[in-house]
Protein backbone atom coordinates (compact mmCIF):
# COMPACT_ATOMS: atom_id res chain seq x y z
CA UNK A 1 0.00 0.00 0.00
CA UNK A 2 2.85 2.28 0.57
CA UNK A 3 4.85 1.82 -2.08
CA UNK A 4 1.58 2.17 -4.06
CA UNK A 5 1.08 5.56 -2.46
CA UNK A 6 4.28 6.10 -3.17
CA UNK A 7 4.43 6.15 -7.12
CA UNK A 8 1.16 7.89 -7.16
CA UNK A 9 3.06 10.54 -5.55
CA UNK A 10 5.64 10.40 -7.87
CA UNK A 11 3.69 10.77 -10.89
CA UNK A 12 1.99 14.26 -9.61
CA UNK A 13 5.58 15.49 -10.05
CA UNK A 14 5.61 16.54 -6.28
CA UNK A 15 7.42 19.45 -5.14
CA UNK A 16 9.99 18.68 -2.22
CA UNK A 17 8.18 19.06 0.97
CA UNK A 18 5.26 16.85 -0.20
CA UNK A 19 8.20 14.12 -0.62
CA UNK A 20 9.66 15.13 2.94
CA UNK A 21 6.32 14.76 4.14
CA UNK A 22 5.55 11.38 3.03
CA UNK A 23 8.74 9.90 3.75
CA UNK A 24 8.45 11.37 7.31
CA UNK A 25 5.60 8.99 8.01
CA UNK A 26 7.32 6.17 6.03
CA UNK A 27 10.91 5.83 7.88
CA UNK A 28 10.87 2.32 6.70
CA UNK A 29 11.35 3.58 3.13
CA UNK A 30 14.56 5.94 3.70
CA UNK A 31 17.72 4.21 3.07
CA UNK A 32 20.66 3.99 5.25
CA UNK A 33 18.82 2.06 8.67
CA UNK A 34 20.28 -1.43 8.70
CA UNK A 35 23.99 -1.08 7.76
CA UNK A 36 22.64 -0.89 3.81
CA UNK A 37 24.51 2.44 3.48
CA UNK A 38 28.48 2.64 4.48
CA UNK A 39 30.75 0.19 6.11
CA UNK A 40 28.28 -0.35 9.81
CA UNK A 41 25.81 0.07 11.03
CA UNK A 42 23.79 -3.57 11.44
CA UNK A 43 23.06 -2.57 14.74
CA UNK A 44 20.72 -0.02 13.60
CA UNK A 45 20.02 3.26 15.47
CA UNK A 46 18.88 3.73 18.83
CA UNK A 47 15.07 2.88 18.53
CA UNK A 48 15.00 2.68 14.89
CA UNK A 49 14.85 6.39 14.70
CA UNK A 50 15.66 8.65 11.82
CA UNK A 51 15.94 12.40 12.09
CA UNK A 52 13.25 14.91 10.30
CA UNK A 53 15.67 17.67 9.48
CA UNK A 54 18.05 17.48 12.36
CA UNK A 55 20.45 20.52 12.58
CA UNK A 56 24.13 20.40 12.26
CA UNK A 57 25.32 23.16 15.12
CA UNK A 58 28.84 23.63 16.01
CA UNK A 59 31.89 25.28 15.17
CA UNK A 60 31.63 27.06 11.27
CA UNK A 61 27.99 27.27 9.59
CA UNK A 62 24.52 25.57 10.22
CA UNK A 63 23.37 22.74 8.31
CA UNK A 64 20.23 21.31 8.15
CA UNK A 65 19.82 17.57 6.11
CA UNK A 66 16.69 16.45 5.33
CA UNK A 67 16.89 12.96 7.02
CA UNK A 68 20.03 11.68 9.24
CA UNK A 69 20.50 8.00 10.42
CA UNK A 70 23.13 7.64 13.19
CA UNK A 71 23.65 3.88 13.14
CA UNK A 72 26.04 1.56 14.87
CA UNK A 73 28.04 -1.09 14.34
CA UNK A 74 30.62 -3.02 16.68
CA UNK A 75 33.47 -0.71 15.92
CA UNK A 76 31.60 2.34 14.07
CA UNK A 77 29.12 4.87 14.78
CA UNK A 78 27.93 6.02 11.09
CA UNK A 79 25.68 9.05 10.72
CA UNK A 80 24.04 8.42 7.78
CA UNK A 81 23.07 12.14 6.24
CA UNK A 82 20.60 11.86 3.52
CA UNK A 83 19.66 15.15 1.08
CA UNK A 84 16.33 14.87 -1.66
CA UNK A 85 15.49 17.45 -3.82
CA UNK A 86 12.56 17.69 -6.06
CA UNK A 87 11.94 14.57 -8.37
CA UNK A 88 12.01 15.76 -11.11
CA UNK A 89 15.13 17.67 -11.76
CA UNK A 90 17.53 16.22 -14.09
CA UNK A 91 21.21 14.90 -13.82
CA UNK A 92 22.36 15.92 -17.07
CA UNK A 93 21.62 18.46 -19.36
CA UNK A 94 20.81 17.34 -23.30
CA UNK A 95 24.61 17.61 -23.96
CA UNK A 96 26.01 14.95 -21.43
CA UNK A 97 27.01 18.27 -18.25
CA UNK A 98 25.86 17.84 -15.27
CA UNK A 99 22.70 20.38 -14.74
CA UNK A 100 23.53 22.96 -12.29
CA UNK A 101 20.60 21.92 -9.98
CA UNK A 102 22.61 18.80 -9.56
CA UNK A 103 26.11 20.46 -8.69
CA UNK A 104 24.13 22.46 -6.57
CA UNK A 105 22.33 19.86 -4.36
CA UNK A 106 25.70 17.29 -4.22
CA UNK A 107 27.60 20.12 -2.96
CA UNK A 108 25.60 19.90 0.01
CA UNK A 109 27.40 16.54 0.92
CA UNK A 110 30.45 18.48 0.80
CA UNK A 111 29.40 21.17 3.29
CA UNK A 112 28.35 18.48 5.85
CA UNK A 113 32.11 16.50 5.18
CA UNK A 114 33.67 20.40 6.43
CA UNK A 115 31.55 20.26 9.10
CA UNK A 116 32.38 17.26 10.35
CA UNK A 117 36.04 17.80 9.74
CA UNK A 118 35.87 21.19 12.29
CA UNK A 119 37.32 20.54 15.31
CA UNK A 120 35.57 20.07 17.87
CA UNK A 121 32.04 19.47 15.51
CA UNK A 122 31.61 15.71 16.07
CA UNK A 123 31.70 15.82 20.22
CA UNK A 124 28.97 18.13 19.41
CA UNK A 125 27.37 15.53 17.43
CA UNK A 126 27.92 12.73 19.83
CA UNK A 127 26.27 14.88 22.77
CA UNK A 128 23.48 15.83 20.61
CA UNK A 129 22.27 12.71 18.85
CA UNK A 130 23.84 10.14 20.57
CA UNK A 131 20.75 10.19 22.64
CA UNK A 132 21.07 6.87 24.90
CA UNK A 133 24.35 8.04 26.59
CA UNK A 134 27.81 6.84 25.93
CA UNK A 135 27.82 3.86 25.39
CA UNK A 136 28.59 4.22 21.98
CA UNK A 137 31.28 7.42 22.81
CA UNK A 138 34.68 5.06 22.08
CA UNK A 139 33.63 4.34 18.42
CA UNK A 140 34.95 6.77 15.90
CA UNK A 141 32.28 8.17 13.62
CA UNK A 142 32.48 7.51 10.14
CA UNK A 143 30.17 9.71 8.05
CA UNK A 144 28.44 8.89 4.83
CA UNK A 145 26.43 11.05 2.75
CA UNK A 146 23.31 10.04 0.33
CA UNK A 147 22.02 12.38 -2.31
CA UNK A 148 18.37 10.97 -3.89
CA UNK A 149 17.80 13.01 -6.89
CA UNK A 150 16.13 12.65 -10.15
CA UNK A 151 14.22 9.88 -11.40
CA UNK A 152 15.20 6.54 -13.30
CA UNK A 153 13.44 7.08 -16.59
CA UNK A 154 16.29 9.68 -17.43
CA UNK A 155 18.61 6.78 -17.94
CA UNK A 156 16.17 4.88 -20.47
CA UNK A 157 15.39 5.15 -23.60
CA UNK A 158 13.14 7.95 -24.36
CA UNK A 159 14.80 9.49 -21.12
CA UNK A 160 15.87 12.53 -23.36
CA UNK A 161 19.50 11.23 -23.45
CA UNK A 162 21.32 10.33 -26.95
CA UNK A 163 23.27 7.10 -24.53
CA UNK A 164 21.78 7.16 -21.39
CA UNK A 165 23.97 4.40 -20.46
CA UNK A 166 27.17 6.21 -20.99
CA UNK A 167 25.54 8.39 -18.24
CA UNK A 168 24.34 6.28 -16.03
CA UNK A 169 27.71 5.23 -15.61
CA UNK A 170 29.20 9.37 -15.87
CA UNK A 171 27.25 9.79 -12.78
CA UNK A 172 28.09 7.46 -10.41
CA UNK A 173 31.96 7.46 -11.19
CA UNK A 174 31.26 11.32 -9.81
CA UNK A 175 30.55 9.96 -6.21
CA UNK A 176 32.94 11.24 -4.09
CA UNK A 177 34.70 9.35 -1.07
CA UNK A 178 31.62 8.15 1.16
CA UNK A 179 28.88 9.31 -0.85
CA UNK A 180 26.26 7.36 -1.98
CA UNK A 181 23.73 8.51 -4.92
CA UNK A 182 20.41 6.91 -6.06
CA UNK A 183 17.12 7.89 -7.62
CA UNK A 184 13.26 8.41 -5.72
CA UNK A 185 12.54 4.82 -7.68
CA UNK A 186 14.96 3.11 -5.85
CA UNK A 187 12.91 3.91 -2.52
CA UNK A 188 10.69 1.18 -0.85
CA UNK A 189 9.52 0.16 1.92
CA UNK A 190 12.33 -2.25 4.01
CA UNK A 191 10.94 -5.51 6.19
CA UNK A 192 14.29 -4.43 8.53
CA UNK A 193 13.37 -1.10 9.02
CA UNK A 194 9.53 -2.07 9.98
CA UNK A 195 10.22 -0.57 13.57
CA UNK A 196 11.62 2.42 12.65
CA UNK A 197 10.44 5.81 13.78
CA UNK A 198 10.52 9.81 12.67
CA UNK A 199 12.40 11.94 15.19
CA UNK A 200 12.37 16.06 15.68
CA UNK A 201 15.44 17.35 17.44
CA UNK A 202 14.27 20.14 20.03
CA UNK A 203 15.42 22.51 22.76
CA UNK A 204 14.27 19.78 25.26
CA UNK A 205 15.76 16.57 23.60
CA UNK A 206 14.64 14.33 20.72
CA UNK A 207 10.56 13.51 20.06
CA UNK A 208 9.07 11.57 18.34
CA UNK A 209 7.18 12.70 14.80
CA UNK A 210 5.37 9.76 13.39
CA UNK A 211 5.83 5.71 13.83
CA UNK A 212 6.11 3.49 10.80
CA UNK A 213 2.30 2.16 10.22
CA UNK A 214 3.85 -1.52 11.87
CA UNK A 215 6.04 0.01 14.37
CA UNK A 216 5.78 -2.26 17.43
CA UNK A 217 7.57 -2.36 21.49
CA UNK A 218 9.42 -4.83 22.37
CA UNK A 219 11.11 -5.17 26.20
CA UNK A 220 14.09 -2.80 25.47
CA UNK A 221 12.57 0.12 24.52
CA UNK A 222 12.19 1.70 28.24
CA UNK A 223 15.42 3.94 28.84
CA UNK A 224 14.41 5.04 25.01
CA UNK A 225 10.59 5.87 25.85
CA UNK A 226 11.52 7.37 29.17
CA UNK A 227 13.69 10.16 26.63
CA UNK A 228 11.07 10.60 24.04
CA UNK A 229 8.31 11.03 26.22
CA UNK A 230 4.56 10.55 25.76
CA UNK A 231 3.99 9.20 21.93
CA UNK A 232 0.28 10.06 21.90
CA UNK A 233 0.80 12.82 18.99
CA UNK A 234 3.12 11.04 16.96
CA UNK A 235 0.94 8.26 16.91
CA UNK A 236 -2.02 9.92 16.16
CA UNK A 237 0.15 11.42 13.58
CA UNK A 238 1.42 7.91 12.33
CA UNK A 239 -0.42 6.65 8.85
CA UNK A 240 -2.04 3.29 8.05
CA UNK A 241 -2.61 2.48 11.74
CA UNK A 242 -5.96 1.42 12.85
CA UNK A 243 -7.02 3.10 15.94
CA UNK A 244 -6.97 -0.12 18.24
CA UNK A 245 -3.42 -0.77 16.83
CA UNK A 246 -2.50 3.16 18.51
CA UNK A 247 -4.17 2.50 21.94
CA UNK A 248 -2.19 -0.86 22.08
CA UNK A 249 1.01 0.94 21.29
CA UNK A 250 0.04 4.08 23.74
CA UNK A 251 -0.52 0.95 26.70
CA UNK A 252 2.64 -0.86 25.92
CA UNK A 253 4.68 2.22 25.69
CA UNK A 254 3.58 3.72 29.11
CA UNK A 255 4.28 -0.44 30.49
CA UNK A 256 7.70 -0.02 29.49
CA UNK A 257 8.69 3.35 30.23
CA UNK A 258 6.78 2.16 33.96
CA UNK A 259 9.30 -0.76 33.87
CA UNK A 260 12.67 1.43 33.32
CA UNK A 261 11.63 3.29 36.23
CA UNK A 262 11.24 0.68 38.75
CA UNK A 263 14.91 -0.52 36.42
CA UNK A 264 16.17 2.10 37.81
CA UNK A 265 14.92 2.78 41.40
CA UNK A 266 16.08 -1.12 41.76
CA UNK A 267 19.13 -1.87 39.90
CA UNK A 268 19.59 -5.14 41.24
CA UNK A 269 16.27 -6.71 40.73
CA UNK A 270 16.44 -9.73 38.62
CA UNK A 271 14.05 -9.41 35.50
CA UNK A 272 13.49 -12.28 32.94
CA UNK A 273 12.00 -10.71 29.21
CA UNK A 274 11.14 -12.40 26.38
CA UNK A 275 12.00 -10.75 23.12
CA UNK A 276 9.76 -10.24 20.08
CA UNK A 277 8.14 -7.19 18.46
CA UNK A 278 4.62 -6.91 20.52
Amino acid sequence: MALAEWYRLLSRDPEEDEVQGFLELHPSMIPGGSGDIGPGGHHGSDMGAVFRRPKLTGSGRTFEPDFMWVTRSSGLVTPILIEIEKPSKRWFRKDGRPTSEFTEARDQLNDWRAWFAREGNQAIFRETFLFLGDRYSDRPLEPQYVLIYGRESEFKRGGGHLYPDELRYKRDQQRGNHENFMTFDALRPRYDHRTSMTLTMTAYGPRVHAFSPVYGTDAFIGEGALILGDPQAALDRSVMMPEERRAYLAKRWAYWQEEELRRIDEPHRLVFRSTGTE
